[in-house]
Formats: C-alpha cells, sequence, structure tokens
C-alpha cells in the first residue's frame, strides 16, 4: 500500500512537472508574441522654433487651453497650452502607423482632443480611430503610444520648441 502512495505521487510529480514545463513554454511563446502593431518610427527632423505670445498671432496662447498648428517637424507641429497651464509641443504624425498620408492630427475642439485624420470641405475624415488627450497621451483607439513631443522652454513670452 505504501508503494502504491509512493508511485502514485511520483506520478503525480511528473505530471505536475510536465504541466509547469508545458505552462512556461505557453507563457514564453506569447510573450514573444506581440499583440499590439509595432510602431513605425516618426522621423526626427531637427525642430528649432521660437514663438512670441506678444504678436496678436500668437497672444492666445496666453490662455490656457488654446493650441497653434506651425510648419516643422514631420507633418506640422501643433503648440498647446494645456488646463494643467504647461505647453506642450507635439508632431502632427499619428503615432499609429504615421507613415500613413492622412494620419495627421487634428484637434476635435468639441470635446478637447486630437483625432487622426484630415478636415476636408466636406467635413472631417478619419484615418484611424485613435484619438489623444491635449498633452499627447492616447485616449483611444488602435494607437498604443503617445504623440511624439518636442521640448517646450518659455521665457517670458516667449516659447522655445526644439528637439
Amino acid at each position: 500500500m505504501l508503494a502504491c502512495t509512493a508511485e502514485k505521487q511520483k506520478k503525480d510529480f511528473i505530471n505536475m512537472n510536465k504541466l509547469i514545463g508545458l505552462l512556461i513554454v505557453i507563457l514564453t511563446v506569447s510573450a514573444c508574441k506581440n499583440n499590439n502593431i509595432n510602431p513605425e518610427p516618426i522621423d526626427n527632423v531637427p525642430v528649432s522654433i521660437t514663438l512670441n505670445m506678444a504678436l496678436p498671432s500668437y497672444s492666445h496662447l496666453l490662455d490656457q487651453g488654446t493650441f497653434v498648428f506651425e510648419p516643422g517637424g514631420v507633418k506640422g507641429i501643433i503648440i498647446v497650452h494645456y488646463t494643467d497651464d504647461n505647453f506642450y509641443a507635439f508632431d502632427r504624425s499619428c503615432s499609429y502607423q504615421p507613415k500613413t498620408s492622412c494620419a495627421i492630427i487634428e484637434v476635435d475642439s468639441a470635446v478637447n482632443l486630437f483625432r487622426c485624420g484630415q478636415s476636408t470641405s466636406s467635413g472631417f475624415q478619419k484615418c484611424c480611430d485613435s484619438r489623444f488627450w491635449m498633452n499627447g497621451e492616447v485616449f483611444a483607439g488602435p494607437a498604443a503610444y503617445g504623440l511624439k513631443h518636442y521640448q517646450v522652454t518659455r521665457s517670458g513670452n516667449l516659447l522655445n520648441i526644439k528637439n
């Protein structure tokens, strides 16, 4: 009887080791599989812009919740005076499939979000369902990463944007 119990325990131990081994193999394989689409990198281009908020074309940036589009970066740059009273600058390339021609960041002013697509004469044409908070973080959609940001420093009424 004692030999039967020992033999059963040995079989149970071997079966448990097989189960643990199988579990390790499954976890290893699933860890190597990336469920998110591998993001395409947004090209690094030199950025060096200075905005003078004392000028009429930029004076609205003194108010929180405002923004301005500027040329530069890959698909343009958006500079935001966010509601946390910080300034942010982002490339207008969507972080989800940024090489797609339609992957341009626009502002949805009705809900204070960025969205991926283009404004046309017939209305907004979405490119993907990605939406971003005004601080560049992902809100919803297939994008897994926030918007590419640039460094912003403020000196009085001057905003310096660079990478």
